[in-house]
């Protein structure tokens, strides 16, 4: 199946420390730009294709979800997936009776342009919304016509699916499909009916294939737009993760699709490629060994309708894969954290890590659609209003700031599940050493064994922090128990850097939002202090957002005192809590 729950349980939203398509094609292109966006979380400023892109794919996959009427009358006028988002007041147009692929292509063809101005609208008031992001003049490039054009592409790739299912006779699981629905787990969102449910309009068995058969039955699975969960497909060990957009299932043997909202051009894709092939390893490592198999990657491009087909490795290449993967994996792992040398020039010589050819220092190699095009670019700007050495009273360096401690107490109450500013589900326990007591949070599911993290217990490289006015510890993969008669620098329970005083100049903002597990929407806008030093992520979360904080540039001067120091995995994060102060330094 396309989708599973996290093999250690916990939430399924995307994680710097796992594996994923992009992390991979990143650290490929350019360790050193991984290390700055993926690692750092260093984002430039928003452009309207990213979020056009994303409003596309949606609207696509609520199109291919539309099944026609199997009794003769008219089907509906309006978008199902309109009528999902709430956008009732738009156009019903007229239709007529469909009783073929080509009537299906005609009838969807006509919902797309009530879908197209609303994503256009919708693209309108998210880019109002985006607190930094490139230059007006790009908003004004996009039009409704395109997008429209764009919509349509996605579509006539899947009728061209279609028609290929019909002229095979419906695949081999034409009679499963007949007698008790959809064979595959989970199946193929459909509006017209829920998981559970057979598709009612199939014909007896033996009988040939038709129309209305085949667009049912060539439908793949999609992202379902009325789930807000994470739709991820996660490594048994907990290392790798990925989220694909699209995957036919008619045949013998699956084909993964990635959707893009762009050009192909007739350009090399070897970005597409190396995601593509990661998601069909992802896939491989998934399932038993009788399961469907890939054989096909493709990558939909959506503004010149073109179909990019990449073979995908044989069953026998994926331990190769596996352990070429795993090394990957390793060196991202093998960062040093809360180390900045790999900033100065020569930082990051043959062997390190992070070593890359073609760029050094405060370069990194950036996006180009050529990949012989490195696209340097400075991703740290110089200091033009903070004085690195003399630093606001009480500004803690920010490459200075505490991390991994060593605590010894007793864990006597067990460990239960509680939910982080995330919405996510992540299990907690009390660490006690006599009255005093912190928290202890599992930040990185699968650290914690319950039986052994009980009763006394010493832990090292514990990150220090704090949450909801009180100390807290967050463990990692880099957690672990020790004997309590190493020879070690013991913090003691009291006296755990839970707070931090930070100033630097604003290089990134950014803001995310979303719904936890238990139904409940969060928000959080984030922006990044550069003091010379290192970089530090600071957040503010829901009600912690004053206008002060949102009302922040980039390239502003500020001082964070009595942030609340968190962890968020294996990069520093400070929290603005009721009691932080934000000051604003002056040129």
């Amino acid at each position: 199946m396309p989708v599973n729950r996290p093999p250690f349980g916990g939430a399924g939203r995307r994680r710097r420390n796992r594996l994923s398509g992009s992390s991979l094609v990143s650290w490929e292109r350019c360790p050193r730009g991984w290390m700055v966006n993926r690692r750092l979380g260093l984002r430039g400023p928003v452009r309207p294709s990213m979020l056009l892109g994303i409003l596309l794919e949606d609207a696509v996959v609520g199109l291919l979800m539309e099944s026609p009427p199997r009794d003769g009358s008219p089907p509906h006028g309006r978008s199902r997936w309109l009528e999902h988002q709430g956008a009732m007041e738009t156009e019903i147009v007229q239709t007529t009776p469909v009783d073929s692929i080509e009537g299906i292509h005609d009838w969807l063809h006509s919902l797309v342009p009530e879908m197209a101005d609303y994503v256009y609208q919708t693209l309108l008031q998210q880019w109002e919304e985006t607190p930094w992001k490139t230059d007006e003049a790009d908003i004004d490039a996009i039009q409704v016509a395109t997008i429209r054009k764009q919509i349509r592409a996605g579509l006539k790739m899947q009728i061209a699916t279609a028609n290929s299912c019909l002229a095979e006779g419906g695949g081999p699981h034409l009679e499963t499909y007949r007698m008790t629905g959809d064979p595959h787990n989970p199946p193929a969102p459909r509006w017209d009916s829920t998981r559970e449910e057979k598709a009612p309009g199939f014909q007896n068995s033996g009988e040939l294939v038709d129309w209305w058969e085949a667009w049912e039955i060539s439908r793949p699975w999609m992202k379902d737009p009325r789930i807000n969960e994470p739709q991820r497909i996660h490594h048994p060990g907990g290392w790798a993760s990925g989220e694909m957009d699209v995957v036919h299932r008619w045949r013998s043997k699956a084909t993964i699709v990635d959707i893009k909202s762009g050009l192909h051009g007739g350009r090399p894709q070897p970005n597409l490629e190396a995601q593509l092939r990661f998601y069909r390893w992802l896939w491989h490592q998934t399932r038993e060994a009788d399961a469907q198999g890939v054989d096909c990657l493709e990558g939909w491009f959506l503004l010149d309708g073109h179909v990019h087909r990449i073979d995908a490795h044989e069953d026998e290449d994926m331990d190769t894969e596996t352990t070429r993967l795993k090394a990957i994996r390793n060196g991202m792992g093998s960062v040093p954290e809360q180390d900045w040398e790999w900033i100065k020039p020569g930082g990051t010589p043959t062997g390190h890590p992070l070593h890359c050819p073609h760029c050094d220092g405060m370069e990194v190699c950036g996006y180009s659609s050529k990949p012989e095009d490195r696209a340097l670019r400075v991703f740290l700007p110089e200091l033009h209003t903070l004085d690195p050495d003399a630093l606001p009273q009480g500004s803690t360096r920010i490459a200075k700031l505490p991390s991994r401690i060593c605590v010894k107490g007793t864990i006597d109450g067990g460990w239960i599940e509680n939910e982080n500013p995330y919405g996510e589900t992540v299990r907690v326990a009390n660490l006690r050493v006599g009255t005093t007591y912190v928290v202890v949070e599992e930040s990185e599911s699968g650290v914690v064994d319950s039986d052994a993290w009980h009763g006394e217990v010493a832990i090292a490289d514990a990150n220090p922090g704090h949450h909801r006015d009180r100390a807290r510890l967050f463990l990692d993969g880099r957690s672990r128990l020790i004997d309590p008669k190493s020879d070690q620098q013991w913090i003691r329970l009291g006296l755990i850097p839970s707070r931090a005083t930070v100033s630097g100049e604003v290089v990134s903002i950014g803001s995310m939002s979303g719904t936890s597990q238990s139904g409940r929407p969060w928000s959080i806008r984030t922006l990044h202090l550069w003091d010379g030093s290192g970089v530090v992520e600071i957040a503010a979360f829901g009600s912690n957002r004053s206008r002060t904080f949102d009302s922040i540039v980039v390239g502003d001067a500020v001082t964070i005192r009595h942030g609340e120091l968190g962890w968020r995995e294996g990069a520093p994060q400070i929290k603005i809590g009721r009691t932080t102060i934000i000051e604003s330094i002056e040129r």
